[in-house]
């Protein structure tokens, strides 16, 4: 058995079949609980020479477009009892699709596979698979999870956050040359703790980091400008251009409101600036330089 830890939640993976080997990449470091565990899932996996659907309905898809090569379909599923994920592969030397139910009142997830050949070697939380899984625990949990960057500097947790491009990762290395420590510069899991926010970083499908976490202080919304400019936002506006790059794979008006609830009450906690920046280390004294002006007054 294999076990991994995510903010809460601890999986305990495992085979059914003996042609699958279960083989963690970027998720071998999460062994080790960072936080309390609030919720155990047991994680199946199994091999099946077909799929079949049915009786859970597809709520939302998504399938490659002009511009966005993505070798996969993927489709959510719902049913009353359960939220699937299935997977249609178009060129994995593995698996031909996969489909995954998640019973929340059981606390079980079961994964079956139709496997492209007879051994299977995977990891526990392979692609497209683990991405969806985890946006769909987190929100179950109350949580978010967000296209960002995240540093550690000084005692101070910083979360940057834009589209892709925009300069997260940029970011990340400006702030880690300073002498920071960086979360993440990708995907971060946030997560309500002990009366606070914290973010967490989460296993990566293409490289290994160890676990860890940081309480959230200061959320930056990026973009490119000529010169650096920092204003603080508040209200509905700071909170629906922070949700703008939270990852959402939501089907109804309930999950739709609950995630609402949780991104402002995210808008309350945290300060929220507008930060337009050139990439040099200036932006970083800048933003440093908030928190002296707060402590002066």
């Amino acid at each position: 058995m294999i076990r991994i830890f995510l903010p809460g939640i601890l999986l305990k993976v495992e085979s059914d079949s003996p042609s699958i080997c279960l083989k963690p990449l970027g998720t071998f470091l999460f062994n080790k609980e960072l936080i309390p565990t609030e919720i155990t899932f047991q994680f199946i996996y199994d091999i099946t020479d077909h799929i079949e659907k049915a009786p859970m309905k597809t709520v939302l898809k998504g399938e490659p477009f002009e511009g966005v090569d993505i070798p996969y379909r993927w489709e959510i599923l719902k049913s009353s009892e359960a939220v699937g994920i299935y997977v249609d592969y178009f060129e994995d030397f593995q698996i031909q699709e996969l489909i995954c139910h998640v019973d929340f009142g059981k606390k079980i997830i079961y994964t079956r596979i139709v496997p492209q050949r007879e051994n299977l070697t995977i990891d526990p939380l392979l692609e497209p698979l683990g991405s969806m899984l985890m946006v769909i625990l987190a929100h179950f949990q109350n949580d978010v999870l967000i296209h960002a960057s995240g540093i550690m500097d000084q005692g101070k947790g910083r979360l940057f956050t834009a589209v892709s491009g925009t300069g997260k990762s940029t970011m990340a290395e400006l702030w880690q040359r300073s002498g920071a420590d960086i979360i993440n510069d990708d995907r971060l899991w946030l997560h309500h703790w002990q009366g606070q926010w914290y973010f967490f970083n989460t296993p990566m499908p293409y490289y290994a980091q160890r676990p860890a976490m940081a309480p959230l202080h200061e959320i930056f919304l990026l973009r490119q400008s000529i010169q650096n400019e920092l204003k603080r936002m508040s209200g509905i506006e700071a909170a629906m251009r922070f949700m703008a790059n939270a990852i959402q794979h939501y089907f109804d008006k309930r999950m739709t409101e609950q995630h609402l609830e949780r991104i402002f009450d995210i808008a309350r906690a945290v300060p929220i600036y507008d930060c337009g920046f050139r990439p040099d280390k200036k932006i970083v004294e800048e933003i440093r330089g908030l928190n002296e002006l707060s402590s002066s007054d």
